[in-house]
């Protein structure tokens, strides 16, 4: 009972903070979102979409590894620091795709260069957010976070009084995520050390890959937000991506799941009866989780003409459609954290790889038919694979201590 409610509490409490980072977000869009037209949101959100798709595919899952790995004491911390140092050197193949997509789709230039920034500050703070967590330095975190969007919120609504809803969003987001990623590396405080090698840092990411694909999955909606652009154009994507930023407090859920899970079962990866307990409470979380968004669905259509006002009517069934499938996120973010610590990542990767691809596929033909709710669709057939594929692998009780192959012998340059 004292472990469940330990797990309990640092879930609630990354759970806690997360959600009320959404909010934060959430409200800046609300205001923003009531002065603008669907169109124009399109612009900025699918801009925004890239460079958090971005920092995804840029980060690829090392932060999680890194978490893992040191929270289970295979790594040494200046090895973590040492890789976050590496990828740091790389970020102008971050910046620049959603510097090119800013400046094609949002018609004012100053606001577009602002959101080139966002994928790089995203990937920063997340770092320093994952950092902060693999030492259990679970408050700060929170804090960090908490107060990044908080200055967001306070430039939007700053810059709203002035009359430039595209500006507001874009500097907000911008400073929310710079306020987490000064915070943070405060409070992680200087370590001497430099990057580690090409070679130790390449051969850590490919470990990552599989991390890095469930990362992928768990930004499924905002993936689809450039296909539903392309497909349906700006106004469809813009009822779509309304929907999709208040989405974000219901994503929290399996996130913090999948914060917290990963190093708690890493440290039960030494007594097998220990494991099983574990894993069997982290799917009963999941499952207690999954319940929020099954409520959100329920009543999407009546809440968003209200929240976003009568132009974004249509964005009702989209959120009812989405929080289906967050959903079965959250189910699935727990059978992934469970199966990565047991060491089959490779099980993990295919299932996500399949499963987002077909997503993927099937968002971009229905946004086709002009209809941001079918679009959605996409997402809810992505995650329903998913779900059956882990499933499968689930079914087999672990018989023996995962122990995943350590990684080769870090050196610095």
């Amino acid at each position: 009972m004292k472990g469940a409610r330990l797990l309990a509490g640092r879930i609630s409490g990354v759970a806690g903070a997360l959600a009320l980072s959404q909010v934060l977000v959430g409200v800046m869009f609300i205001l923003a979102i009531r002065r603008i037209t669907p169109t124009e949101l399109g612009s900025v959100t699918t801009t925004f979409a890239v460079g958090t798709i971005g920092a995804t595919v840029f980060d690829f899952g090392l932060a999680n590894l890194l978490v893992r790995e040191l929270a289970s004491g295979r790594v040494a911390r200046s090895t973590v620091l040492g890789m976050v140092r590496l990828k740091r050197r790389f970020i102008p193949l971050l910046i620049a795709p959603v510097a090119v997509v800013g400046l094609l789709l949002v018609p004012d230039p100053f606001p577009a260069a602002l959101l080139s920034l966002v994928g790089a500050l995203l990937w920063e703070a997340g770092a320093m957010n994952a950092l902060l967590r693999a030492t259990e330095q679970f408050t700060r975190a929170a804090t960090a976070q908490v107060a990044g969007r908080t200055a967001g919120l306070l430039v939007t609504v700053l810059i709203l009084a002035l009359g430039d809803p595209t500006l507001a969003l874009a500097a907000g987001l911008v400073v929310g995520y710079l306020g987490e990623a000064i915070i943070g590396r405060y409070f992680l405080g200087r370590s001497p050390g430099g990057a580690v090698s090409i070679a130790d840092g390449v051969a850590m990411q490919r470990r990552a890959a599989s991390f890095g694909l469930v990362s992928l999955s768990a930004v499924g909606q905002q993936l689809d937000t450039p296909l539903v652009t392309l497909g349906g154009g700006l106004t469809i994507a813009g009822l779509y991506s309304g929907a999709g930023r208040l989405l974000g407090p219901l994503l929290f859920l399996s996130s913090a799941l999948a914060l917290v899970g990963a190093p708690w079962l890493a440290r039960a990866q030494g007594d097998l009866e220990l494991l099983r307990a574990e894993e069997r409470r982290v799917r009963r979380f999941s499952m207690v989780l999954a319940v929020a968004p099954l409520l959100a669905a329920s009543v999407g259509p009546w809440v968003m003409p209200w929240i976003l006002g009568p132009a974004f009517a249509a964005s009702g069934w989209v959120l009812s459609v989405l929080a289906i499938g967050c959903t079965l996120s959250t189910l699935n973010q727990g059978a992934a954290t469970i199966l990565q610590n047991r060491g089959y990542e490779g099980t993990v990767g295919r299932a996500i790889t399949i499963g987002l691809t077909t997503g993927l596929v099937t968002t971009y033909l229905f946004a086709l038919t002009g209809s941001a709710a079918w679009a959605a669709a996409g997402f809810v057939l992505s995650q329903l694979y998913i779900q059956l594929h882990l499933a499968i692998r689930l079914r087999r009780p672990p018989t023996q201590i995962a122990s995943p192959q350590p990684p080769a012998a870090i050196t610095q340059p």
